[in-house]
This record gives structure tokens, C-alpha cells and sequence, in this order.
């Protein structure tokens, strides 16, 4: 299963320098790109607890970073 968002952002160069680093530390793999100012961020799961809990935990770091900026 796969779960792909696109983030049009203000500070999206700086979100993606932080969730790059993050990204070493989950469990479930993922990517993370900077595409023309857009975040482009996939998320891979086995099954659909797995992707779930993996994109709640990717926009709660998303928003602790902005609340941050």
C-alpha cells in the first residue's frame, strides 16, 4: 500500500532539510522529495493499520515543524 501527498508550502525547502533527517529514524519506508518548491512525500506500508499510523505520525512531525517556522 502507498500513500503519496503533495505539499504546497511557503517554507517547503526548510520542511523538507527537517523531515529529511526524520526520515532515517521510522520504521516504514518512505521518501521525501523537493520537487519545483512542492513537498512530495510517499509513504509504503504492508497493510492499512501499518500506513496509518506511519502518515499520523509523518503530520504530526509535518505540523510540529511548522508550528515551529
Amino acid at each position: 500500500m502507498k500513500a503519496e501527498f503533495v505539499l504546497e508550502l511557503p517554507d517547503a525547502e526548510i520542511l523538507y532539510e527537517s523531515l529529511k533527517v526524520e526520515k532515517e529514524n521510522v520504521l516504514t519506508p518512505t521518501e521525501i522529495e523537493l520537487i519545483e518548491g512542492k513537498l512530495l512525500i510517499k509513504i509504503y506500508a504492508e497493510d492499512l493499520p501499518e500506513l496509518r499510523a506511519s502518515v499520523n505520525a509523518w503530520l504530526r512531525t509535518i505540523k510540529a515543524c511548522l508550528d515551529l517556522l
